[in-house]
């Protein structure tokens, strides 16, 4: 029997408040009430002028300090979402939308992790939509930033992304599995250091001098 449209959006917003007032608060603390969502400028931005709504509607929310963690915590809400499936069909051991969702985690409150996060989730947007090339990000990827990951002269010029150590790397939800992806800046010479020595490579590297989980735009280059 196929569900009628009022049944699939209560469906829908279940998941979308569950992620936010159950998941997240339970994987990270406080995480607010306000999100800070993607802007059709950004999208302009990157070249496209048609936006379809439902995109703006994805966003970041923020988790201060916590008796658990001592790092400032930005988390991507709605990537994950199941825009377009039916849950009389829905497939709990697959992924929901596109199957993750990023976080980073600093040393102190700052706007820019909200400005990276959101540029990277546009641009993840388009790829699955058809509308810029490239591939979706996994774990062990790097992505260059074309500057300073603060906007100012930090060292920090690209993002690794990679597996949570101290939170599942894998949740379940009710339209399906999401991973996790935590994104740490790393230098130009931490990139052509996974080049040559592969992904987990840097991520020892990174954890043995203590640039894993949380990103400190001051710090110096490893490498």
């Amino acid at each position: 029997m196929k569900t009628d449209s009022t049944e699939h959006e209560n469906w829908f917003q279940r998941i979308w408040r569950a992620r936010e007032e159950e998941i997240y608060p339970r994987l990270f603390g406080d995480v607010g009430k306000e999100i800070h969502t993607i802007t059709p400028g950004l999208f302009k931005n990157l070249g496209i002028q048609s936006v379809d709504p439902r995109w703006l509607t994805h966003g970041i929310l923020v988790s201060p300090p916590g008796k658990s963690r001592m790092s400032w915590l930005y988390v991507t809400s709605g990537l994950s979402n199941p825009w377009g499936v039916n849950p009389d069909v829905v497939a709990i051991n697959e992924f929901s939308g596109l199957g993750f969702e990023f976080l980073i985690q600093t040393t102190a409150s700052a706007t820019w992790p909200i400005a990276v996060l959101n540029r990277l989730m546009a641009i993840q947007i388009l790829i699955a939509a058809g509308q810029k090339e490239g591939q979706l990000l996994e774990p062990f990827d790097r992505v260059g930033l074309g500057e300073s990951i603060d906007g100012g002269v930090s060292e920090l010029k690209n993002l690794f992304v990679a597996p949570p150590e101290d939170i599942p790397s894998r949740i379940q939800t009710e339209s399906g599995l999401v991973d996790m992806l935590v994104c740490v800046g790393i230098s130009d010479a931490e990139l052509q250091f996974a080049r040559a020595q592969d992904g987990p490579g840097l991520l020892q590297l990174l954890k043995h001098h203590g640039h894993f989980p949380v990103t400190d735009p001051n710090r110096v280059s490893a490498v």
